[in-house]
């Protein structure tokens, strides 16, 4: 599971290299600025579970200025067991998924690390068997950082969908393969 869960974190840091690769050849005005806020989430359906994957990935000093946002003790960190199980919790809260009847989807968290500059909390969710537009809802230290982004990238089909949720806009549909009924 481990080593499933690294594959997917080369795949993060290599589309987060890309996008500040992006801003710097574009000369944007992100990249003239101060590191920007962004959270990447990747989901991905895996078939042989029959479950979506997916991987939150947080900057090391934003989840460090969350835990203190939250007034977590100072001996709290990323790198701390506790420090991952509080993010994690936040990701919980702040994430939610609904399905096409507008009811809400509740992943389950599998764990959380820190690996680098990131802590990466991993959740699965059950498949959806019936078809239609889901959504996604991101508050994820929108009261944090003002200029927060959570971007998700949906690798149901090629090309990839990738919705930026931000505070103004908070919420994003999409509409997933379904899985065909056991």
């Amino acid at each position: 599971m481990i080593s499933i869960h690294r594959a997917r974190r080369r795949l993060l840091q290599f589309a987060a290299v890309g996008a500040v690769s992006l801003c710097i050849a574009l000369d944007s005005p992100m990249s003239l600025a101060h590191r920007a806020h962004v959270t990447l989430t990747r989901v991905t359906p895996n078939p042989r579970s029959g479950q979506w994957e997916i991987v939150h990935a947080i900057h090391y000093h934003d989840a460090l200025r969350l835990l203190a946002v939250r007034g977590v003790r100072d001996d709290v960190q990323p790198s701390s067991v506790e420090g991952r199980a509080r993010l994690a919790l936040e990701v919980e809260r702040s994430v939610r998924w609904f399905a096409s009847d507008g009811s809400l989807l509740k992943p389950v968290t599998v764990g959380a690390e820190l690996e680098g500059d990131n802590v990466y909390v991993y959740q699965e969710l059950p498949a959806p068997k019936i078809a239609g537009r889901y959504a996604v809802e991101s508050t994820l230290m929108h009261d944090v950082f003002p200029e927060q982004v959570n971007n998700f990238s949906l690798e149901f089909s090629v090309p990839r969908t990738t919705l930026r949720l931000s505070r103004q806009q908070t919420r994003g549909e999409f509409t997933p393969p379904s899985r065909p009924a056991p």
